[in-house]
């Protein structure tokens, strides 16, 4: 008879590099999801402080569970925006070479071969120079990405790190896991992948519910929530925000989300300046100063029109706030709503204008989006994941009846 040792998989979890996003979620509940029913590895090149995810995402991963294994960094690099090809051609390879101490590979963002079937979560389309350029509208707007002898070099050189001869996406046997059906679609489309799993993210619940104290809400306040990157397209968000001003509204804007010091950053922060009477930029907050915030405001705004998901949106939504986003990507999936969804800049203005004219229907609004949310709720996502891999792995992931019971435990107290 086999012990529950023998019967628990060895499962190695990769995240390249550990910031403060919507890949780093997944990673973290993916982890959580697995750690009490495998002997879980989790690898990462950048450093890795537990304590600090949990308190941000809400987990509960365990020290005692989990091995961290620290995948060696390119010499001089210091954050997971440099250099970003040539470190996930070096973090690949270390993947690749431990990978056969493990049942089952699971990459927690994005493909990484593996060098045998793994389950590969795709979190967006930065993998891929074919993807980045057929589907980003500013795929070119910093220098480094655009076409020239000198990138060809960069990404030459990162192929040769990988290790040439690798197969391609479709042929490699793998499990890739969609963050949206836009995602499943694209994947389908660009790399002839059919039939990809939707696996929604795991958005944290604010623990909002609709009630009187909405009316305290700023009538005229907008949130928008993420990375000040060129994909996120923050001029539009900008443009279409000064035309609905221009109609003779006093709405403003807190633009939540750290500046870099790139052309972009710059960029943005020049026009913000210039706006400094109605845009606020309150930088990184964490939980508790972003839930503050955003029962203080009425909507959201988002404007990348390549979100693969939109965890940022998901977010927003399940705490009050009423999201306005572009009907392509995958935060359209989210708000599922005919009228918060805008395909161009003018209908994104008249989306807005006719919400702030007709308040009365704001409650509504907030009902059926809290209902829609709870679908992305980690609960779900670790349920759904388990099953993925128990699929993969060839037989259902099963604890020792202690073990279940604390997974149970867990479940009812984290929501």
């Amino acid at each position: 008879m086999l012990t529950e040792s023998q019967t628990r998989p060895r499962i190695l979890i990769t995240h390249p590099w550990m910031g403060w996003g919507g890949s780093e979620a997944t990673a973290m509940w993916s982890i959580q999801a697995l750690q009490d029913l495998a002997d879980v590895t989790f690898t990462t090149a950048s450093p890795l402080d537990l304590g600090q995810h949990n308190a941000i995402y809400g987990t509960s991963v365990s020290p005692e569970k989990v091995t961290v294994r620290q995948a060696p960094k390119l010499p001089g690099i210091r954050s997971g925006t440099q250099l970003v090809y040539w470190q996930h051609a070096s973090f690949e390879r270390f993947c690749r070479h431990i990978a056969k101490n493990f049942d089952v590979c699971l990459s927690a963002y994005n493909p990484v071969y593996f060098g045998k079937p793994g389950i590969q979560l795709i979190g967006d389309f930065s993998f891929s120079e074919k993807a980045r350029q057929l589907l980003y509208p500013n795929a070119e707007d910093r220098i480094c990405h655009r076409q020239s002898l000198l990138r060809r070099i960069y990404l030459t050189a990162g192929e040769c790190l990988k290790g040439w001869g690798r197969p391609t996406l479709a042929e490699r046997g793998d499990c890739a896991v969609a963050n949206s059906f836009w995602t499943a679609k694209k994947l389908e489309k660009i790399f002839r992948l059919p039939a990809t799993p939707v696996l929604y993210p795991p958005s944290i619940g604010s623990g909002y519910t609709p009630s009187e104290k909405d009316d305290q809400r700023d009538p005229w306040g907008f949130v928008c929530l993420g990375r000040i990157s060129p994909e996120k397209e923050i001029e539009t968000i900008i443009a279409i925000m000064d035309r609905v001003r221009s109609q003779g509204y006093p709405v403003n804007l807190d633009l939540v989300g750290s500046f870099g010091d790139d052309d972009y950053a710059r960029r943005i922060r020049r026009l913000v300046d210039n706006r400094s009477d109605w845009i606020r930029t309150p930088g990184f907050l964490n939980p508790k100063e972003k839930a503050k915030l955003f029962a203080s405001r009425t909507f959201a705004i988002h404007g990348c029109r390549v979100e693969a998901f939109g965890i940022a949106v998901a977010e927003m939504a399940d705490s009050g706030l009423i999201p306005i986003v572009p009907r392509s990507g995958g935060a359209a999936e989210i708000v599922d709503h005919p009228d918060l969804i805008y395909s161009s800049s003018s209908e994104g203005v008249k989306k807005i204008l006719d919400l702030l004219q007709s308040p009365e229907h704001h409650p509504r609004l907030r009902e059926q989006l809290h209902h829609r949310v709870a679908r992305f709720h980690p609960e779900r996502f670790m349920n759904d994941l388990v099953e993925i891999v128990g699929d993969f792995w060839g037989r259902p992931l099963t604890a020792s009846p202690r073990v279940q019971r604390h997974v149970a435990k867990n479940l009812t107290t984290t929501f």
